[in-house]
C-alpha cells in the first residue's frame, strides 16, 4: 500500500490541502504553496518527488480517504483515528527518507548519473584495469568526470582516499543499510545488483524501500562530499547550491539586504515591483535572517499587533480593512509564525 507514504505529510489537528502537499514534494515554489509549506512545517520536503505523477497521487489520497485514514474539512485534509495509527506502523516497519532537505541543494539527477561511473572507474582503477564497460551513463556524466579526473595530479591515491570516505560515512548508518547502499554499485569484478535482487536477499525491504534507501544515502553522501575540503569536493560542487532560494530571488535578497527597497530593486533588475515583492516574501519563507523592520514600519505593526492575536495560521487580511497592503501583512504573519513554530 504504497499510498500510506502520503500519510506522513498530514496532521490529526490541522487541516492540510492535498494539492500544497504535492506542490511542495514537486518543488512548485509559488509564494503561496511555500507559505502555506511552512505552516504544515514540511518545507524540508521540498523537490523530493520532482517527478510525482499528479492523477496517481490524487488518486491514492481518494484512497486514503476511502479508507478512513483522512477526514475532508472545510479547510482540508486530517488524519483519523486510524490514520494516526497507520501513520504510526509505517513509520516503525518502514524505510523513509531520513534528511529530505538535502534534495534542495544537490542537483539529484545528474548527481545519481554520476556517482555509480564514480564508484566504477576508482574501483577499476585500484586494480590498474584500463579495459571494462562503463555503467550504463549519459555522456554529461561521462564528460563531467572527465573533466574532474583531469584535476587529480595523482590518481594512484583515489581509491584508498573513496575507500575511506565511504567508511566513515557510512559508519553512521545500520551496518545493513552500508552493505544494501554498496551492492547497487558496479565495481571490479562485480556487478551491481538491481532493487528486486535485493528483496530476495534482504526480504524485509520492498523494492520501494530500497531504492529510496539509494537516493537518500546516495544525497548525503554527496553532502558529506560537499562539506569537506578537497577533490572530491571540486566533484560535487556543479551539482549544488546552498542557497535555499531560486536564481533570482537570490539576487533580488541580496540587493535587500545592501538596503535597497522592493522598488529600487525592481527598478535595477527592470521587474515588476510584483515579481520583487514575491522575491521577498519566498525569502522570508526559507530564510531566517530577514529584516522585517526594513518593511514593516513601527506604525504598521502597531496596527498589525492590535488587529491580530493568537495563531497566525488564523488571521485573515480582511480583518485590517485595508489599512495596510497585504504584502506587509503576509510577511507579518510569517515573521509571527516563526515565532511560535
Amino acid at each position: 500500500m504504497g499510498e500510506k507514504k502520503w500519510l506522513l505529510f498530514f496532521s490529526e489537528t490541522q487541516s492540510r490541502r492535498p494539492i500544497v502537499i504535492r506542490q511542495i514534494l514537486c518543488n512548485k515554489r509559488t509564494v503561496s504553496n511555500l507559505y502555506w509549506g511552512m505552516q504544515y512545517h514540511i518545507l524540508d520536503w521540498l523537490n523530493v518527488e520532482p517527478t510525482l505523477d499528479e492523477k496517481k497521487f490524487d488518486l491514492q489520497i481518494n484512497k486514503l480517504i476511502k479508507n478512513k485514514y483522512l477526514l475532508a474539512t472545510p479547510k482540508g485534509l486530517v488524519l483519523t483515528a486510524e490514520g494516526i495509527f497507520q501513520k504510526k506502523e509505517y513509520l516503525d516497519n518502514t524505510y523513509v527518507i531520513s534528511k529530505p532537505y538535502i534534495f534542495q541543494y544537490i542537483n539529484e539527477k545528474r548527481w545519481l548519473e554520476l556517482l555509480p561511473l564514480l564508484i566504477q572507474v576508482i574501483s577499476e582503477l585500484s586494480y590498474h584495469n584500463k579495459k571494462y564497460y562503463v555503467v550504463n551513463s549519459p555522456l554529461r556524466a561521462q564528460f563531467a568526470l572527465k573533466k574532474w579526473l583531469s584535476l587529480v595530479k595523482d590518481r594512484s591515491e583515489l581509491p584508498q582516499v573513496l575507500k575511506q570516505k565511504l567508511l566513515t560515512f557510512l559508519g553512521e548508518f545500520p551496518h545493513e543499510y552500508g552493505n544494501i547502499f554498496m551492492a547497487l554499485f558496479t565495481g571490479h569484478a562485480n556487478i551491481g545488483q538491481t532493487a528486486e535482487q535485493i528483496t530476495v536477499l534482504i526480504p524485509q525491504f520492498s523494492k520501494e524501500e530500497i531504492l529510496l534507501l539509494w537516493r537518500d544515502l546516495s544525497m548525503q553522501f554527496a553532502f558529506f562530499l560537499l562539506k569537506e575540503d578537497g577533490l572530491f569536493r571540486q566533484l560535487i560542487a556543479p551539482f549544488s547550491n546552498l542557497s535555499q532560494l531560486s536564481k533570482s530571488t537570490e539576487i533580488s535578497y541580496q540587493l535587500f539586504k545592501e538596503n535597497l527597497t522592493a522598488n529600487k530593486i525592481a527598478t535595477q533588475r527592470n521587474l515588476k515591483i510584483s515579481t520583487i515583492k514575491e522575491h521577498l516574501l519566498e525569502s522570508a519563507i526559507l530564510r531566517n535572517d530577514f529584516s522585517y523592520s526594513k518593511i514593516i514600519t513601527h506604525d504598521d505593526y502597531s496596527i498589525l499587533m492590535n488587529t491580530f492575536k493568537g495563531n497566525p495560521i488564523d488571521w485573515e487580511y480582511r480583518q485590517l480593512d485595508n489599512k495596510i497592503e497585504f504584502f506587509k501583512f503576509r510577511l507579518f504573519q510569517i515573521e509571527r509564525s516563526k515565532n511560535i513554530g
